[in-house]
């Protein structure tokens, strides 16, 4: 390129030049500096294409909330445990003969998608599904997660001599199928049209109809591999047997490998008893601080904030990012699910009255300071990226300013076998938010409801927000704390863990009472 040279003898491009300069820089920025760029991308939102940092949106909520004063009788009813209410685990049936290989009637597999707590329900299932077809359960195979990318196997995640242990009075499992069989594999069904592969299984399935499709290919091939098989079993007219075969399954096989269980308890031991926590009153006029602060020493809240980009777009509501925002997420919407968003034809006025929007970070640290969690609280933060990064909770940081999470928690040594993998990151999360005091998820999906149920079946305190009453209460712009605050607690005094019998349809994996539980 020829430069030109100016009166001072600086060089300098002509006009072309610069112009080709500023197109090579278009062409090049974007690759050397990919995260400021790509509007679809499941992480925070780029700089360039959706960023509008959201300011808080409830002010009028906001303000107040900050300068809240608890009770010590608040304190201490908000952090009491659960009453016993009357039920009790009934996991203790007559245990069937133990099956081998030998006496069954052949081998099951099944290829579980979805993420973590799908995955468990479907190996629930497996194993009912094994024990209805007098079959012997291979280890289920777990797809690689198409969202968050993770291809962490059954025994990375689970223990696998633990999980064969506690049912080996129930059903026959094995890790490998025997070498005659080595030819039914993953990449064996993906590459054509299979007879030993079932994929017609209805969601919900009767026992019966695995008896009746699925019990003859076993018998005449000896080997039958379902899939898909997430949601594959119904949770009506089934033995009582083989729903406590379930419950079982879920609650008592399901255990985490032991470095998981090992950086869980880590973070809870650095939860209950922080690093150089100032124990002496400075003065006198602190006394009643201390006292409100002492009944809720040695506990922590897990709030598990599932607000992704994914739910945000699905949403199709208005989260306070700019018209930027609006059009990023619609373009989302139209690129992942071709405008197939029905809840997109509706006002964002209209789908938050419906409680048909997530809370966002704001929201639900509004509603925790509600129900009268404060300042000194100790808050585990159980969530992936959220939508819109640091800007998007620094109100509920604000809020809660003891907000902890994996990273300052734990350093990125004891962090390294769980970096990066998205289940194992989630089964932290699940193992720390079964050992805290008081658990409550920001919006409806399978972690919240994998919790819910082993949280009940526990009778462990658990907070469900009514999302239909907070979309009202949001709404309403002139509603002033006092107001907001007594309706909140109003509205979730049957909110807090109280068990629930499991309704018709309803999963047995949130809603464990009658079918894991008795009556006392």
């Amino acid at each position: 390129m020829k430069l030109h040279k100016d009166y001072y003898g600086y060089y300098y491009p002509n006009q072309s030049q610069r112009a080709a300069l500023a197109g090579l820089l278009v062409v090049l920025f974007p690759a050397f500096f990919p995260n400021l760029f790509g509007p679809l991308g499941r992480a925070s939102p780029s700089i360039f294409s959706e960023w509008n940092a959201p300011k808080a949106r409830h002010l009028h909520l906001l303000n107040p909330a900050l300068l809240l004063q608890s009770s010590v009788e608040q304190q201490s009813k908000l952090w009491s445990p659960l009453p016993n209410q009357g039920w009790k685990h009934c996991l203790e049936e007559p245990k069937s003969l133990s099956l081998t290989p030998k006496g069954s009637t052949g081998y099951i597999q099944v290829f579980l998608d979805g993420g973590l707590n799908q995955q468990k329900m479907g190996i629930c299932d497996a194993v009912a599904v094994a024990k209805i077809l007098n079959a012997t359960l291979v280890v289920p195979h777990l797809e690689v997660n198409p969202v968050w990318q993770d291809s962490s196997s059954f025994e990375e995640i689970f223990d696998l001599d633990h999980f064969i242990e506690v049912l080996r009075d129930e059903v026959s499992i094995v890790k490998d199928l025997p070498s005659e069989f080595s030819w039914s594999t993953r990449e064996y069904y993906a590459t054509g049209i299979r007879i030993t592969r079932i994929k017609t299984a209805p969601v919900h399935a009767s026992s019966d109809w695995y008896l009746e499709n699925v019990l003859p290919i076993l018998q005449r091939y000896g080997v039958a591999a379902i899939s898909p098989f997430s949601h594959r079993l119904t949770f009506e007219n089934l033995p009582k047997n083989i729903q406590l075969l379930r419950c079982k399954v879920n609650f008592q096989a399901l255990a985490f490998v032991p470095h998981i269980r090992e950086l869980g308890e880590t973070l809870v031991n650095r939860l209950r008893y922080p690093p150089n926590r100032n124990q002496d009153a400075a003065s006198d006029s602190q006394d009643r601080t201390n006292q409100i602060e002492k009944q809720g020493a040695g506990k922590f809240v897990v709030l598990h904030l599932r607000f992704d980009k994914d739910m945000a777009a699905h949403s199709a509501c208005d989260f306070g990012g700019g018209k930027a925002e609006k059009l990023a997420l619609a373009k989302y919407r139209q690129v992942i699910w071709q405008g197939r968003v029905l809840k997109s034809q509706f006002t964002d006025e209209e789908l938050r009255n419906q409680g048909r929007c997530p809370l966002t970070p704001e929201e639900i640290g509004l509603l925790l300071a509600a129900l009268g969690f404060n300042n000194s609280t100790r808050l585990y933060l159980a969530s992936h990226k959220v939508y819109g990064g640091e800007a998007r909770i620094s109100t509920l940081r604000r809020l809660f300013p003891l907000m902890e999470d994996k990273k300052s928690l734990a350093s990125a040594e004891e962090r390294a076998k769980v970096e990066g993998k998205a289940s194992l990151l989630a089964a932290v999360d699940y193992y720390v938010s079964m050992q805290s005091d008081i658990f409550i998820s920001a919006s409806p999906g399978n972690m919240h409801n994998a919790l819910v149920g082993h949280r009940a079946y526990m009778n462990l305190k658990t907070i469900r927000p009514s999302m239909s009453l907070l979309g009202k209460l949001f709404v309403n712009k002139s509603m002033e704390w006092s107001e907001f605050q007594h309706a909140v607690l109003d509205g979730h005094k049957s909110r807090q863990g109280q068990i629930r019998s499991r309704k018709e349809k309803q999963s047995i994996y949130t809603y464990p009472a009658p079918d894991c539980m008795c009556q006392a």
